[in-house]
């Protein structure tokens, strides 16, 4: 499960800042909109978890549009946005939302009434929960679904047109402002169903984001900055060593596991596993 949800976050992140040139520190924050949005109307209006994440995604979506369109536009000049600004601005959302959310929810853990599924499922001696697995599979299917739209939608070529050469893009005739607008608005909505999908199985509470921001930071460093695939393959190695590791490790440590891999990265392969290194001149 760890995996699946490492994988949505670290793709958002990586895909923001690969189109936008953006460090969106706010990142964990999305999913914390998106896990209480969840928590709410899975109280209030919707009886079970499946219309409680198509609300994080409205939420989420909604979010990601005020967000890119009211406070980005203004600081983007010639179709880039000044990165320290970008950083600033991120880390002034990011701690907004989540007092918001304190003010409004208070300081409480909560969870979402109910679940997709229930029962486990054993394979051999391994004993996987239905609800676990089943949020693996849709984040799997969530990751098809982004590599598809991305290879052959025209507003997913278009994406990765801005993202290897903003200048040429623009020239072509591709409007960037509408591509961060998008960008943004599918960072924010893996980020918010990431968010939803965990919500069922662990308590969310106001402060949540940081973890999964540093989780999604963690990710993209290992994997390489900006390169999708290599967030990818990053958060599986990172979920599947972070589960591993309570078999030789005490418990509580396996929350190392991520520092190490990232520092063991940064030593030996400073651009990531699927990053470009930058030659200097």
């Amino acid at each position: 499960m760890t995996g699946g949800i490492y994988a949505l976050l670290g793709l958002g992140i990586s895909l923001v800042f690969g189109v936008m040139r953006v460090i969106n520190v706010a990142h964990g924050e999305m999913l914390t909109l998106g896990a209480y949005a969840a928590i709410f109307f899975g109280k209030t209006i919707f009886s079970g978890s499946i219309g409680a994440i198509i609300s994080a995604i409205i939420i989420t979506s909604f979010a990601g549009i005020i967000i890119a369109s009211m406070l980005f536009r203004p600081i983007t000049r010639e179709g880039s946005i000044n990165e320290q600004q970008g950083l600033v601005l991120t880390l002034g959302i990011s701690m907004f939302i989540a007092n918001a959310v304190l003010a409004i929810f208070g300081p409480d853990y909560h969870s979402v009434p109910g679940k997709i599924t229930s029962g486990t499922i054993y394979i051999g001696e391994l004993v996987l929960e239905g609800q676990r697995l089943l949020i693996l599979i849709a984040s799997l299917i969530i990751t098809a679904l982004l590599m598809f739209f991305l290879r052959f939608s025209v507003n997913g070529m278009a994406i990765k047109a801005v993202a290897e050469n903003p200048d040429a893009a623009m020239a072509s005739g591709i409007n960037i402002s509408r591509i961060h607008l998008l960008t943004f608005i599918i960072g924010s909505v893996l980020a918010g169903i990431a968010g939803a999908l965990i919500a069922p199985v662990t308590y969310a509470f106001p402060a949540m984001g940081f973890d999964f921001t540093l989780y999604a930071f963690i990710v993209v460093v290992i994997g390489g900055l900006g390169n999708l695939w290599g967030a990818l393959v990053a958060a599986y190695l990172y979920g599947i060593a972070e589960s591993l590791s309570v078999l030789w490790m005490p418990s509580g440590y396996n929350a190392l596991i991520g520092p190490m891999l990232m520092l063991l990265i940064l030593i030996f392969r400073p651009h990531g596993l699927m990053g470009r290194s930058i030659e200097r001149t």
